[in-house]
């Protein structure tokens, strides 16, 4: 079979140290200022007075906006909030400094400096019409790779529901991953970064739309990440770990840019949205239930998903491989000490409006037409149901 492919990244930059080409990257992009969006545990870490030391060198005022928010991942006023600051400051360069959320806004904030209305006019698949400010984005969690694609997540306050911008105009500029960075991050969120891009990647492998571009990047991620994610749990301090979880998450992000996940991610949004979990630990509590509805359609990739992650699985019957695959994934999960079902997560089947969440999803056709499977609302409640057990 023949395949057109399309392959979308910006220009990347990887390993240790790399943020010291930061000055010279924004000079490149014509920066004489730039409004530098960061959080408050990247100051703390000491990462945004070292960021500002090195475009300073450079000649270049920055402008610094730490983010404060009340839920895991932004609302849109608080985007909105952020792309004023950005029009009025003129600013030539938009650069993006932390985890997956600050660098989503720092995406839209861009966008909005060059695009009329609001956040949610955007929500959707290619409907952001023109580039924002160019973007330098810079990741200090090992997970999202924000820095590599063209999503933004936001929580749309008005209906308690995570949804997304989807356009290649927001597609950062420049990337700067360096593992370094990742040494502050706490455990907790190094697992559920890790988990983000191993979803990624393995969503990804099993859509519609994967090629053998993404599906050779999709299996490598998979086996790094099957090595590296507990090591890097248990001692942030081992530079060989963040290193790989590094690389891992980057090449994860570019999959994910270039096939996109479906089922696993279009369930998480309104689960994520009504009870504020982060992303990752949403996803991890969902991802066995959905990848064992959908593994009758991929036989083949569940397979070769299974070798990826170190299992033997010669010899084995199709069903018995599945079940491999979903022992080592749970076994994956549960190492890093995260929700392997809805009821680990804390959430109450009893006290859960299941179909209001499947109506939910289902609306999520920019993901569902990727799917393997295709699923009705009564198809996706069924895996709600199952994701408690």
């Amino acid at each position: 079979m023949f395949q057109n492919i399309v392959f979308q990244t910006p220009a990347v930059i990887f390993g240790i140290d790399a943020l010291k080409q930061i000055g010279q990257q924004a000079a490149k992009l014509g920066a004489g200022s730039v409004l530098l969006i960061t959080g408050p545990q990247v100051k703390k870490a000491g990462l945004l007075e070292k960021t500002e030391s090195f475009l300073k060198t450079e000649g270049i005022s920055v402008k610094v906006n730490i983010q404060d928010r009340d839920t895991p991942e932004p609302a849109t006023d608080v985007v909105e909030a952020t792309a004023e600051i950005a029009r009025k400051g003129d600013f030539d360069v938009i650069i993006g400094l932390g985890g997956g959320s600050i660098l989503d806004v720092a995406k839209m904030a861009s966008a909005l400096c060059t695009n009329p209305g609001k956040t949610e006019d955007y929500f959707g698949r290619e409907r952001v019409p023109k580039r924002g400010k160019p973007t330098i984005i810079v990741p200090t969690t090992a997970g999202t790779g924000a820095e590599v694609t063209k999503h933004a997540i936001f929580l749309d306050r008005a209906i308690n529901v995570k949804k997304v911008v989807a356009s290649s105009n927001l597609l950062p500029n420049v990337a700067i991953v360096d593992p370094a960075l990742t040494l502050t991050c706490p455990p907790a969120v190094t697992a559920s970064a890790g988990i983000d891009a191993f979803i990624h990647s393995a969503e990804a492998y099993l859509s519609k739309n994967a090629n053998t571009m993404t599906d050779a990047l999709a299996l490598e991620s998979i086996s790094i990440i099957t090595k590296w994610l507990g090591p890097a749990f248990a001692d942030g301090q081992g530079m060989d770990a963040r290193y790989h979880m590094s690389l891992e998450s980057l090449m994860a992000g570019v999959v994910l840019n270039n096939s996109g996940t479906s089922l696993v991610h279009a369930m998480a949004y309104p689960v994520g949205g009504e009870h504020h979990t982060p992303h990752g630990v949403t996803l991890s509590a969902l991802l066995i239930a959905c990848f064992e509805y959908v593994a009758v359609a991929k036989a083949e990739k569940m397979a070769a998903l299974a070798r990826a992650m170190g299992e033997n699985i010669d010899g084995l019957a199709p069903r018995d491989v599945v079940d491999r695959v979903l022992d080592a994934i749970h076994y994956l999960i549960r190492s890093v000490d995260l929700p392997a079902s809805l009821t680990d997560l804390g959430i109450s089947r009893e006290k859960t409006d299941i179909h209001q969440w499947a109506v939910e999803a289902h609306k999520e056709q920019r993901l569902l037409t990727r799917s393997p499977r295709i699923l009705s609302v009564e198809d996706i409640e069924k895996i709600y149901e199952n994701a408690f057990e």
